[in-house]
């Protein structure tokens, strides 16, 4: 009879851990929090429903390095570089100071010696990651200055992990002296130049072989060898399975495969790292909590306080107001998940005793459940301060701002680069309009991004993959790709992460044109009816493009295979112009061509209203907006009109404004799949 209890006892940590998070949800409680709490109960100290915990424990190591293997995937020395002084200024200084003022707050009250008063300061000095960012990002905060600042701080906080886990012996008083301290570190910067090395070298060109076999299986396994693979062998090197995660997730992101890697990998991080923190929530004794209430409450005050000072000293030094120093500090005031996997770290090496732990322990989950009050306490104070107030002379550092990544917003997501996919790209970067293209081809991408392309390897059925690709400040979503499946998949899930976004899709056959539209498709073109052509027809409109600017593309793209859009003499772009609420209303805008009827007329001699039925409500010139123009309004060449009439009417109008004969408009299709020009 095979003995069942270690399954038994994951079906109830995930149990327990989903009923308790569900049950917290109307209460805002972050779901790790809730894990921990779930823990808690369930360990041998509360309800004692999960009897071997080890076994929990050696599967929440798993988590551990899952976690740090994607903050390597998302670490990018590139989007950092803009921020070194907040990282190291803020980020640094609040470690330092943190460590140094919980190492003299205890090695004066005479509770422990130096590398222990230390290894104390380590712990407290690091803050949650998981949880402030996603309280963040779910406000809308992160990209607030605050926000930003508490990012960097957080990245620095992340890299000293590895350092403070390689210096707890030392704390400890059994690191084997300089000489072994030189060795470890001498270990770690040849790990460190091995990873380099192989991500420049060996990783992308294995990645790229493993993608082109277009095998999810293949890809997936060769991440968790490349994770596990690296983890141990830095453990058999006498460092963390945590560096090893990190440096291979850091190996991975060098390549252009990065981000479908972290996509991958997050579901699997997810899962175990809930087992991490409920293993965390096993090991606290609610009973000691309950009869040491004082001295845990003492220690989440005593915690908050000092985390809350040194937080906002180093901010305040690099200049910035007192509103964004509160907020930001009142965001690092709690303890970190890492801070857990420090402490047990130094448990093995006598730092805590089991009473110490525990107090640590019930602590650190206290400050973390408080996290919520504590951002809403900070937005509070940050909102009633002066706000331009500072506490000294210099003015605020810009690399906040500047060193957060550029953000693309109101571009257009392009799904499936190709021959429709380019055709898109080519239009709207002849008319300004920004995009970004997603790709799974390993080859193409790798063409398209040596042309200069915006383009990502990522499939488009993972909301990560489109998150990275800004959906949530897209304007449109055009898929291109020939998967009807995947294209079934990408629709529905750009409609449920972005409302209000507009969605264009390629189909090869009239029979799909319904069910798209009911995914949520704004506009489905059929293959058989030049796909290419109304796509890019469809997004410039929606952009607010000129219409004889478009029809003008339509023409040369029929008559000289794109050829005006490759050559590098196309005319320069034009420019949209967004009219707001009128997007509703039978409206055209269009574009005045020098020797066009209405070149140099005024409105009142041009009589545009009795000639075709259309009227003329606004005119841009230049930066100029005329908003309606009185009959004495002379009308020059390079002026954007915007119309209102009847199709017909407007049909008239554009003859008026472009002059020659009416250029062939691109086909639409009824609802029964027809040509209407052809009924």
């Amino acid at each position: 009879m095979h003995d069942f209890a270690f399954l038994r006892d994951l079906l109830l940590a995930f149990a327990l851990g989903g009923a308790v998070v569900f049950a917290l949800r109307p209460l805002r409680v972050p779901p790790l929090v809730g894990l921990l709490v779930a823990g808690a109960l369930a360990g041998p100290h509360a309800l004692n429903l999960i009897r071997d915990v080890h076994r929990v424990e050696v599967l929440a190591e798993i988590g551990v390095v899952l976690l740090l293997f994607t903050i390597g995937l998302e670490f990018s020395l590139a989007q950092l570089v803009g921020m070194w002084r907040t990282i190291l200024g803020g980020g640094g200084g609040q470690v330092v100071l943190t460590t140094l003022a919980v190492a003299a707050m205890t090695y004066f009250r005479g509770d422990a010696p130096g590398g222990k008063a230390i290894f104390f300061g380590f712990l407290v000095a690091l803050s949650s990651t998981a949880i402030v960012l996603r309280l963040l990002g779910d406000s809308g905060k992160l990209g607030t200055p605050s926000g930003r600042i508490a990012l960097g701080v957080l990245l620095f906080q992340d890299l000293c992990i590895v350092p403070m886990m390689l210096l707890a012996p030392f704390c400890a008083g059994v690191g084997g002296g300089s000489t072994a301290v030189f060795i470890t570190l001498g270990k770690a910067v040849l790990i460190v130049v091995g990873v380099v090395i192989a991500a420049r070298k060996l990783v992308p060109p294995i990645l790229f072989q493993v993608v082109r076999t277009r095998s999810r299986e293949l890809f997936l396994t060769l991440l968790v060898v490349l994770c596990l693979g690296t983890a141990y062998l830095t453990s058999v090197a006498g460092l963390s399975l945590a560096l090893g995660a990190f440096l291979a997730g850091l190996a991975v992101s060098e390549s252009e495969y990065g981000h479908q890697a972290l996509a991958e990998a997050v579901p699997f991080r997810d899962a175990f790292g809930s087992l991490f923190f409920l293993s965390i929530g096993m090991l606290m004794d609610v009973g000691f909590v309950v009869s040491n209430l004082m001295l845990v409450s003492g220690t989440v005050l005593a915690i908050v306080m000092v985390k809350l000072l040194c937080a906002a000293l180093p901010v305040l030094l690099l200049g910035h107001g007192i509103p964004i120093v509160l907020r930001s500090s009142f965001a690092l005031a709690q303890v970190g998940e890492f801070a857990f996997v420090l402490a047990h770290t130094g448990k093995g090496f006598d730092l805590l005793s089991q009473h110490e732990y525990q107090v640590f322990l019930a602590a650190s989950v206290v400050t973390m459940i408080a996290t919520p009050l504590l951002l809403k306490v900070g937005e509070i104070a940050g909102g009633r301060a002066p706000v331009h107030a500072r506490m000294v002379p210099w003015g605020r550092n810009a690399d906040v701002a500047a060193g957060a990544e550029h953000q693309v917003s109101e571009h257009v997501i392009i799904v499936g680069y190709g021959v429709n996919g380019r055709n898109v790209a080519r239009a709207l970067r002849s008319t300004s309009v920004p995009y970004v293209i997603l790709e799974l081809n390993p080859e193409t991408v790798r063409r398209a991004r040596d042309e200069g392309e915006p383009i990502d390897f990522g499939d488009s059925t993972r909301i990560e993959i489109l998150q990275h690709a800004g959906l949530k400040r897209a304007r449109a979503v055009v898929v291109a790709i020939s998967d009807a499946t995947a294209t079934r998949a990408t629709v529905s899930l750009v409609r449920m992460q972005n409302p209000d976004v507009f969605i264009v899709v390629r189909t090869r056959f009239v029979a799909e044109v319904e069910e798209l539209k009911g995914l949520g498709a704004d506009e489905v073109i059929p293959e058989e009816f030049e796909t290419s052509i109304e796509i890019f027809s469809q997004v410039l409109h929606h952009f607010d493009v000129p219409r004889n600017v478009v029809l003008d593309l339509v023409e040369h793209c029929r008559e000289g295979m794109y050829q005006m859009l490759r050559s590098p003499s196309s005319p320069a772009p034009v420019g949209k112009l967004g009219h707001g609420d009128l997007a509703r209303l039978p409206v055209d805008t269009l574009i005045l061509r020098p020797g066009a009827p209405a070149d140099g007329k005024t409105l009142r001699e041009l009589d545009l209203r009795n000639q075709t039925g259309a009227s003329l409500v606004a005119i841009r010139r230049g930066e100029e907006l005329i908003s309606n123009p009185s009959p004495d309004t002379r009308l020059e060449a390079g002026d954007r009109v915007i119309l209102v009439g009847s199709q017909e009417e407007l049909d008239g109008a554009l003859l008026v404004f472009a002059g020659g004969a009416e250029p062939p408009r691109p086909a639409r299709v009824s609802d029964d799949g027809l040509d209407v020009a052809q009924r």
